[in-house]
């Protein structure tokens, strides 16, 4: 009974709605900052994302925490484990190979579908102006982004449909899922991001559930596509 799943789909369903419209407030509240403050959207001398990922994950990690309590969940019922220097040098490993991934499948949409019009708006968004700002954006991604969004669809949300439909069926729809979260982006995101959650989601049910491996797949994932795109410009 201790490692009974005290939800199912429905749930999971419910904290993915919460989750989308919290990203849409986060987006919200930070054009609102950055208009408070007087900034020039056109003329950003920092990325937006260095405002927008703090708000947005720190949303996400708080609606997570609260869905998690109110169903009998803890951070270790979440998957969060004591990382070892092995899991985390694999998980390295692992998320280099997905950006390799990932980079084919948006250079065979790119040949299919040509240039992706979105694509200069989250190079903007996440193209670090100076050192400082790029060790900021990957200390965000690998501290917050990773953890937060971790815990939510594969500690919560991949979970809960597993219980109702069953591992594949359910790690098939939580990806789908996150694919599409991610096409608030751009929408040439959505397949490529769906791929690389049906990944996650199989090192998360390998691994037994180990939320913190993933999480640092996903955070270094993020940190070096970062990287990529500040060395790329420089």
């Amino acid at each position: 009974m201790e490692n009974q799943h005290f939800w199912k789909a429905k749930t999971s369903l419910i904290l993915y709605l919460l989750l989308l419209a919290a990203i849409l407030l986060g987006s919200i509240i930070t054009a609102a900052v950055l208009l408070g403050i007087g900034v020039d959207l056109q003329n950003l001398t920092f990325p937006s994302a260095l405002l927008s990922l703090p708000i947005n994950e720190g949303l996400l990690l708080v609606i997570t925490l609260i869905f998690a309590k109110e169903n009998g969940a803890n951070l270790t019922k979440l998957g969060l484990k004591k990382p070892n220097l092995k899991t985390l040098v694999i998980a390295s490993f692992v998320a280099l190979f997905l950006l390799l991934l990932a980079m084919g499948i948006s250079i065979i949409e790119e040949i299919i579908l040509g240039p992706d019009p979105d694509a200069q708006l989250i190079i903007d968004a996440i193209l670090p102006r100076n050192l400082l700002q790029l060790i900021a954006l990957i200390s965000i991604s690998i501290a917050l982004v990773g953890p937060t969004e971790e815990l939510a669809f594969r500690g919560f949300v991949q979970r809960g449909f597993e219980t109702s439909f069953g591992k594949t069926t359910g790690l098939i729809i939580a990806s789908i899922l996150f694919g599409l979260l991610h096409g608030l982006n751009s929408l040439r995101s959505i397949i490529p991001v769906t791929i690389i959650s049906l990944f996650l989601g199989y090192v998360w049910q390998k691994t037994n559930g180990n939320t913190t491996a993933v999480a640092w797949i996903h955070g270094i994932y993020d940190a070096i596509t970062i990287a990529l795109v500040y060395f790329a410009y420089l």
